[in-house]
C-alpha cells in the first residue's frame, strides 16, 4: 500500500509543479462602468421609455388618416309609409390639401311620401363616390396634419432627451469611478502609513530597553498607531461608500449593482490625460452645436410655431367644396336608372373666434418663451464650457505642483527617518513628515481625481465622447 501511495504521488507531482496560481483580478475600467451604465441604468431605461411614448404618439396622429367605415340603417316598421333605408359610407381622410375622399352605397325600398322620393332607389341600390376640398380653413393645414407634425418632431425631441440623459449619465458614472478610485488610494496610502509606525514599534522597544531613546518615544509610537488606525478605519469608509455609490452605476447582466471589491481598484490614475485642442471658441461652437438641450429647444419651438400656424389658420372661414356622384344600380322602380352629380358649397364663419384666438395667443406665448429658454441654455452651456476649461487647467497645475511636494516630502520623510535612527531628531519629526508625506500622495491623488473629472464634465459639456487612456 505504501509502495502505491507513494507511485500516485510521484505520478501527481509533475501536475502539482505545473499547476498555476489563479490570476489576479483584471483592474476595473472606467469603459466597463460606462457600457454596464449605458446598458441597464434605470435613469437611462426610462428615457428609453419616453421614446416609446413619441412612437404611439406618432401612431396615433397618423390614426387621423385612418380609413373611417359608417353604417346607417332605418326601418320603419308602423304607420302609413313602411321602407327600409340602408346606407354605408368609407371616407378617406389625406393630407392632399385637406381634402378627404368618400364612396359608398344606400339602398331604400319600400313606400315613400313623394317628398322623400329621392330615398327611393334601384332595387340593388345606389352607389356613390365624390371629394370634399376646404378652399379656406383647413386647406393650408388643420388638426390632423398639425398633429402629425408635432408627433414627428417630438419622437426627435424624445431621441434628444434620452440624449441629454444619457450624457448625465456618463458624466456622473465618471465621477463615482474617479471617486471611488481616488477612495482606494487614500486608504492604501493609511494603511501604509500605519505598517510604517507597526513595523518600527519592536525597534524603538529596543532602543529604549537600550537606553537610547527615551520611554515616550515608544509612547508617541503607539499613539501614532492608534491615530493612523483611525484614518485607516475612515479611509476604509469612504471607500465603501464610493463602491456602493459606483454600485448604482456598475450593473450586472440583470441589471442588479454589484460592488466592486478592493482587488478591483488599479494602482492609480492613467498617467496621461484625454487630448483636448480646443480654446473656448472652438468648445463653446461644438457646444452649441451638439448639445441636445438646444437641438429639443428648436423642435419644440418648431412645434410651436405648428400649433401657431394651425390657430391662425382657424380664424378663418370654412369654405368647403365638394364634388359627388351617384347612379343607380340594377332594376328602377320608374324603369329609368339615376345618373346623378352634386356640387357643394358649405360656408362656416366663426363670428367670435375667441377659442381659435385664446389659443392663437398661448402659442404665441409659448413660442416666445421657447425662443428666451433658448438664449439662457445657449448662455449656460458657455458658462459650463468656460468654467469646464478653467477648471481643467487649474487642475493640471494642482496635479504638477502636488507631485512636486510629494517628491520633496518624499525625501523629507526619509531624511528625518534616516536622521531620528542616528538619535539626531525625535518621533515627533518623524510622525509629522510620514503624515505630511501622506498628505501630500492624497493631494497629488485629489489633484488627478480633480482632471479626470473635469473631463468628464468637458465630455458633457461639448457633447462629444473622450478616449480614457487605462
Amino acid at each position: 500500500m505504501k509502495t502505491k501511495a507513494a507511485i500516485l504521488i510521484l505520478a501527481w507531482l509533475p501536475l502539482l509543479a505545473s499547476a498555476e496560481p489563479a490570476p489576479a483580478p483584471r483592474p476595473l475600467a472606467l469603459a466597463e462602468v460606462l457600457d454596464a451604465a449605458l446598458r441597464a441604468f434605470p435613469g437611462l431605461l426610462a428615457a428609453e421609455q419616453r421614446k416609446q411614448v413619441a412612437e404611439g404618439e406618432l401612431q396615433t396622429a397618423e390614426g387621423g388618416f385612418d380609413t373611417l367605415l359608417k353604417s346607417q340603417n332605418r326601418w320603419s316598421v308602423a304607420g302609413m309609409y313602411e321602407n327600409r333605408n340602408y346606407d354605408v359610407v368609407v371616407e378617406q381622410p389625406t393630407s392632399l390639401w385637406g381634402a378627404t375622399f368618400f364612396g359608398g352605397w344606400r339602398r331604400g325600398s319600400g313606400q315613400y311620401p313623394i317628398y322623400e322620393g329621392k330615398s327611393q332607389t334601384a332595387d340593388d341600390g345606389e352607389a356613390r363616390i365624390g371629394v370634399n376640398i376646404p378652399l379656406w380653413r383647413n386647406r393650408e393645414i388643420d388638426r390632423r396634419r398639425a398633429s402629425l407634425q408635432q408627433a414627428e418632431l417630438g419622437k426627435l425631441i424624445a431621441n434628444h432627451e434620452f440624449d441629454q440623459v444619457l450624457l448625465e449619465v456618463r458624466r456622473q458614472a465618471s465621477h463615482r469611478y474617479w471617486d471611488w478610485v481616488l477612495a482606494g488610494l487614500r486608504a492604501r496610502t493609511a494603511a501604509q502609513l500605519l505598517q510604517i509606525a507597526e513595523q518600527r514599534n519592536d525597534g524603538i522597544l529596543q532602543r529604549v530597553a537600550a537606553g537610547d531613546i527615551p520611554d515616550f518615544e515608544a509612547l508617541d509610537n503607539q499613539r501614532a498607531i492608534i491615530e493612523r488606525r483611525e484614518r485607516l478605519v475612515a479611509a476604509k469608509r469612504m471607500l465603501e461608500q464610493s463602491a456602493i455609490q459606483l454600485s448604482l452605476y456598475w450593473r450586472d447582466a440583470d441589471g442588479q449593482p454589484q460592488l466592486p471589491t478592493d482587488e478591483l481598484l488599479p494602482n492609480g490614475f492613467p498617467e496621461r490625460e484625454p487630448k483636448i485642442e480646443a480654446d473656448f471658441e472652438n468648445a463653446a461652437q461644438l457646444a452649441r452645436s451638439q448639445r441636445p438641450e438646444l437641438k429639443r429647444l428648436e423642435l419644440q419651438s418648431q412645434q410651436t410655431e405648428t400649433e401657431l400656424a394651425l390657430q391662425n389658420n382657424q380664424r378663418n372661414p370654412a369654405v368647403d367644396f365638394s364634388v359627388m356622384g351617384a347612379s343607380d344600380i340594377g332594376y328602377a322602380k320608374d324603369k329609368l336608372n339615376r345618373d346623378e352629380l352634386y356640387l357643394g358649397l358649405n360656408v362656416d364663419i366663426p363670428l367670435q373666434q375667441r377659442v381659435a384666438g385664446g389659443r392663437a395667443q398661448t402659442a404665441a406665448a409659448n413660442l416666445r418663451r421657447l425662443r428666451w429658454e433658448r438664449t439662457g441654455t445657449e448662455d449656460r452651456i458657455n458658462a459650463e464650457v468656460k468654467d469646464v476649461l478653467s477648471a481643467l487647467n487649474a487642475a493640471r497645475q494642482r496635479l504638477r505642483l502636488s507631485e512636486q511636494q510629494q517628491q520633496a516630502a518624499r525625501q523629507l520623510e526619509e531624511g528625518e527617518r534616516t536622521r531620528f535612527e542616528w538619535g539626531e531628531t525625535t518621533l515627533l519629526f518623524v510622525n509629522l513628515r510620514e503624515i505630511a508625506s501622506g498628505d501630500a500622495t492624497l493631494q497629488a491623488a485629489d489633484a488627478a481625481a480633480s482632471l479626470f473629472k473635469a473631463h468628464a464634465d468637458f465630455q458633457a459639456a461639448v457633447a462629444a465622447p473622450l478616449d480614457y487612456a487605462q
